[in-house]
């Protein structure tokens, strides 16, 4: 059994998790409305793991790794990395959005084939 290359799922309070490979992103709820509604894209960011300092504060820090944008035929959304193209169809990403669904595959979409430039 293959397992899928990334998966779209939903958190807590209304947000999206996008795992790639070992990499987790978050989508908040301002990113998903952005993304949904306006039609903009939106960073694809990681958190990685935070440091404690001599004074006891916790320094975290956030690294943008891409960004997520629907394509201009309205029929997907893509997932930008620095190394890879995912895509997922806008119903199923709707879906997870709205809690209709628990997670949806993300599939890669291959360099040569043209349609997302």
């Amino acid at each position: 059994m293959q397992t899928e290359p990334g998966t779209l799922a939903r958190g807590r309070g209304r947000t999206l998790s996008v795992t790639i490979a070992e990499e987790s992103y978050h989508l908040g709820r301002n990113d998903i409305n952005t993304l949904l509604n306006y039609g903009q894209s939106v960073p694809l960011s990681r958190i990685e793991n935070g440091t404690i300092r001599p004074d006891k504060a916790i320094f975290v820090t956030t690294v943008i790794d891409g960004h997520i944008t629907v394509h201009t035929s309205g029929r997907v959304v893509l997932v930008v990395t620095r190394t890879n193209l995912f895509s997922v169809p806008l119903a199923s990403f709707r879906k997870v959005a709205r809690g209709e669904a628990v997670s949806a595959p993300l599939f890669p979409v291959m360099p040569d084939a043209g349609w997302f430039v």
